[in-house]
């Protein structure tokens, strides 16, 4: 167990690792110029040359790599291109505010995912299974901007009981905090619940067809403990790892919810970093989101092996 642990965190370094480069390399290849883009569209040839010369810009690819590489493993994020603040700090003040967002619209997703697609597959192909086909198909259809346009209509410009954006930390206000977070929230999370609930309703009928089911069912078990006891565990374990890969696509939507309800996240950080080719601060606002969605297939991996010991048993977790 010890060893296969170890491997897994060997395997998380190495995918860090090749994420940061294509992160790089991606950026690279943007259009536009940093140097124009930090000292305007009047910038003398001279003036751009002296600010690449000053930033490194001006020297190898593989050489910018190695000297980001190595001051981002220390800490050091750099310092924006536009304003010439010191981008960690930043990144600690907002990311509380795109992990409160992540964390309560996967929550979301999952308290809805879970119990409907139990509920479908324990009435399969009866009306509670067509309901919840319905649901799943008609929210998997709609982009969560989509959605988080029309509930501002509804909930801010109609029924005036929440407001259109902002953010207020927990511990000054926690009454605003939540009203704030609740329309971000349910633009996120209702969205990624349609696939969930596919995914956990076709992982129970699975494992209901199963033969140790019929012979619970047969000795006489209890719906309700064959569904509790018997199917749930094992139909989490393809559930939990779609969930992680559904959890990487919302951070992904994050930089646009963000930008939408004026939520002063990494997401909004990673927007102006795209906008005003600021190069460090897209770096490590992007390479932020990319270690917390590893982080959390990382979390997965170990705990499908903890619910599936043959994993284990087999070599992989």
């Amino acid at each position: 167990m010890i060893k296969l642990i170890s491997t897994r965190f060997a395997a998380f370094a190495l995918t860090l690792f090749g994420s940061s480069l294509i992160l790089f390399l991606a950026i690279q290849v943007l259009p536009g110029s940093a140097a124009r883009s930090a000292l305007g569209v009047d910038a003398t040839p001279q003036a751009i040359a002296r600010f690449e010369a000053q930033r490194g810009l001006d020297r190898p690819l593989v050489v910018q790599y190695a000297e980001w590489l190595r001051k981002t493993a220390s800490g050091d994020f750099g310092v924006s291109f536009q304003n010439s603040v010191s981008v960690g700090p930043e990144l600690l003040k907002r990311l509380p505010v795109t992990l409160e967002l992540a964390v309560l619209a996967f929550a979301l997703a999952n308290l809805i995912a879970i119990p409907c697609g139990i509920a479908a597959a324990a009435r399969h192909q009866r009306q509670a299974d067509k309901a919840v086909g319905l649901f799943a198909t008609l929210l998997g259809a709609v982009p969560n901007f989509w959605l988080a346009t029309l509930l501002v209509m509804l909930f801010t410009l109609k029924l005036r009981w929440l407001p259109p954006g902002g953010y207020t930390p927990f511990t000054v206000d926690p009454l605003l905090n939540l009203k704030q977070m609740a329309m971000p929230v349910l633009s996120l999370g209702l969205v990624s619940s349609a696939l969930l609930t596919r995914i956990m309703r076709s992982s129970m009928i699975e494992v209901l067809s199963s033969d140790y089911i019929r012979t619970a069912t047969a000795k006489g078990a209890r719906e309700d403990v064959v569904l509790r006891r018997h199917a749930f565990r094992n139909s989490l374990i393809p559930y939990l790892n779609v969930a992680a890969v559904e959890f990487g696509f919302m951070f992904g939507s994050v930089v646009v919810i963000e930008d939408i309800f004026l939520l002063p996240g990494i997401g909004s950080l990673v927007l102006v970093g795209i906008i005003n080719r600021d190069y460090p601060v897209l770096l490590a606002s992007a390479l932020t989101i990319t270690l917390f969605v590893l982080v959390i297939n990382l979390i997965v991996d170990l705990v499908v092996g903890i619910l599936d010991p043959r994993l284990v048993k087999g070599g992989s977790l």
